[in-house]
C-alpha cells in the first residue's frame, strides 16, 4: 500500500484507490492548458473564439452554428414587409395623376385611386396585411383627389359663370375685381393637389423602407377600410 500511495493523496474514503501518479479526479492533467482557455484541436477553438463548442469563431457567440449571435428574444426572426408592391401603390395613384393630368386634360386626378385597388384586389397580395394597409392608404388617397378634382372644377365653372353674367358691360369684363373668387378657387385648389403630391412622396418613402403610414385625414378621407 505504501508503495502506491502517499499520505493526503489517497482516494476518499470507500472510493476506488487508484495507484501513485494517476491525476486524482478534478486535477489537471499534465499538459493540458489551464481551465477556461481555448484548446488547440477543439473544434472552434479559435483564438478570440468559444470554448470548444463547435461554429465557434473570432467574436461569435458560444455554441450557435456559425457563431452568429441570434437577435431579440432567441427566436425566429420575422421575415422583412414586401416593401415593393406597397411602395408602388403610393407611387402609382401619385403618377396616374401628374402624369394623366397632363396628358389627358386633367382627367388623370379622377383615376388615381385604380391602380392600388387593383394592387390590393390582387391574388397575391390581398392577403398581406402590409400591402393592404398601404394599398388602402393609397385608394383612400386617390378617390378624396377625384372627389376634391371634382368640387374644383365644379366651382371653376361656377366662378366664370357668375363673373360673365355679372359683367354686363365692357368695363366691368375688363376690370379684375371680378375675377378675384375665380382666381381664389384656383389657389387653393392647386395648394390642395400640391399638398397631395407630397403626401404622396412621403408614403412612397414610408412604404420602402417598410413603415407604416397614414395620410392626413385631410389628404385622404378614411372612406375604405383594409
Amino acid at each position: 500500500m505504501s508503495d502506491y500511495y502517499q499520505p493526503g493523496y489517497g482516494p476518499p474514503a470507500g472510493g476506488p484507490q487508484q495507484p501513485y501518479g494517476t491525476p486524482q479526479h478534478g486535477a489537471p492533467q499534465q499538459g493540458a492548458p489551464p481551465h477556461g482557455t481555448p484548446q488547440q484541436g477543439w473544434p472552434g477553438g479559435a483564438p478570440g473564439g468559444g470554448y470548444g463548442y463547435p461554429g465557434d469563431a473570432p467574436g461569435g457567440s458560444y455554441g450557435y452554428p456559425g457563431g452568429q449571435q441570434p437577435g431579440p428574444g432567441y427566436g425566429p426572426q420575422p421575415p422583412a414587409p414586401p416593401t415593393g408592391p406597397a411602395m408602388w401603390a403610393h407611387l402609382g395613384a401619385l403618377l396616374t395623376m401628374t402624369a394623366g393630368t397632363m396628358m389627358c386634360c386633367g382627367l388623370g386626378a379622377f383615376l388615381g385611386w385604380i391602380f392600388p385597388l387593383s394592387l390590393r384586389g390582387n391574388d397575391r397580395h390581398k392577403h398581406d396585411p402590409y400591402i393592404r394597409h398601404h394599398a388602402t392608404q393609397a385608394v383612400n388617397f386617390g378617390i378624396t383627389q377625384a372627389i376634391m378634382a371634382a368640387l374644383g372644377v365644379v366651382l371653376y365653372v361656377a366662378s366664370a359663370f357668375i363673373f360673365a353674367a355679372a359683367a354686363t358691360t365692357d368695363a366691368q369684363r375688363n376690370s379684375s375685381g371680378l375675377a378675384v373668387p375665380l382666381l381664389t378657387v384656383i389657389v387653393i385648389f392647386g395648394s390642395y393637389a400640391l399638398s397631395g403630391v407630397i403626401c404622396a412622396v412621403i408614403g412612397t418613402v414610408k412604404a420602402t423602407r417598410g413603415e407604416l403610414w397614414t395620410y392626413p385625414r385631410l389628404i385622404a378621407w378614411p372612406l375604405s377600410k383594409g
